[in-house]
């Protein structure tokens, strides 16, 4: 297969006050080079950039984390061929500065690479298997040890039955967070804005609450009668942190996304930070071993718990092109995208 020797991307501009659409050299591989045909827009794409105490990208970086698209050179012996459609991840331009997601090619690794059944689209594929998904999927399995519902004779540590709090039910990992928890049996304490609580409802969740209740921490503690022992915060704010700790009983655990909390903090809850980038570098064994076994569950299991309407994608808005990118960051960094996952497609 014939590729260009540039090709189109989304990266930090000049001044480093955003993004600038640019004409770069191909990534360098050594597995895979997908053909981006679909990336979605995550908090951390625009945080990176402009958050005043996160920002690490300097100008010329490549952006973007989720991608799908189809497999168009791989290295000999790689577990992923030419022409195979592919989902996955990568922290856009942090480990590679010339390699992201918004872009018209993007270099991957097998271990964090899916194959996309038939059945699902490159925009679902970037939306589903992602960040959101895949950050779920390590809180629930390798932090919590919930039920995995592709291996159902496996040991885990929580049961069927058991009641888990995930806060801030509309954010993307929670989303499907309470889906993988429902379909390992779980009975599911949620909170959100009153404006989608009939939707996580028919989501799967059992109660929701509005979390900008003053009450919410001790109507949760009522309304379980005080059985919750295990949470995930899906915002990982330190008032949603305290807020969630609050409504869990003594020993419980609290997977936080943004590590833990500062300052004082209820001592009754373990909090365990998750972070997804761990299963892109080596040294994180089990982490990769377990995003592996996620992955591989996936590409099994994925198309029949879609088709079932089991697993339900977050509602997509999807926009078109690189250059309209930048918008969308924007609005995730102002607060005004709300139960909906961006997602672009890419040189369509």
């Amino acid at each position: 297969m014939s590729l260009p020797s540039t090709h189109s991307a989304l990266v930090v501009n000049a001044d480093a006050s955003g993004w600038a659409v640019t004409q770069q050299a191909l990534p360098a591989f050594d597995d895979l080079l997908v053909k981006v045909h679909a990336a979605a827009l995550n908090p951390t794409d625009w945080q990176h950039v402009l958050h005043p105490e996160w920002k690490s990208l300097a100008p010329g970086t490549s952006t973007g984390s989720d991608f799908a698209g189809v497999v168009v050179a791989a290295r000999d012996g790689a577990q992923y061929q030419v022409g195979e459609r592919v989902a996955g991840f990568t922290r856009g331009g942090v480990l590679q500065k010339d390699n992201g997601a918004f872009a018209e090619y993007i270099a991957a690794q097998s271990p964090i690479v899916w194959r996309i059944p038939d059945s699902i689209t490159f925009a679902q594929a970037a939306a589903v298997g992602g960040i959101p998904g895949d950050t779920a999927a390590q809180a629930l399995y390798t932090r919590l040890d919930l039920p995995r519902p592709w291996a159902p004779a496996q040991r885990t540590a929580a049961k069927a039955g058991d009641a888990i709090l995930i806060w801030s039910g509309a954010a993307s990992v929670s989303y499907y967070a309470i889906q993988l928890a429902k379909l390992a049996g779980l009975k599911v304490f949620t909170t959100a804005s009153p404006q989608h609580h009939a939707h996580l409802t028919a989501l799967g969740a059992d109660a929701v609450f509005d979390y900008r209740d003053p009450e919410v921490a001790q109507k949760i503690q009522a309304a379980s009668g005080g059985s919750i022992r295990i949470a995930l915060d899906g915002v990982s704010t330190h008032d949603s942190l305290r807020l969630t700790a609050a409504a869990l009983s003594a020993g419980g655990t609290l997977v936080s996304l943004l590590g833990p909390p500062e300052g004082a903090f209820p001592a009754h809850a373990a909090v365990v930070p998750t972070f997804i980038y761990s299963v892109l570098t080596a040294k994180n064994a089990q982490d990769r071993a377990d995003i592996a076994e996620w992955y591989a569950a996936v590409h099994r299991v994925l198309p029949e718990l879609l088709e079932s309407g089991k697993l339900r994608p977050h509602k997509i808005e999807l926009r078109h092109g690189l250059e309209g990118i930048s918008e969308g960051l924007l609005q995730l960094m102002d607060g005004k995208v709300s139960g909906k996952k961006i997602v672009h497609t890419i040189g369509e």
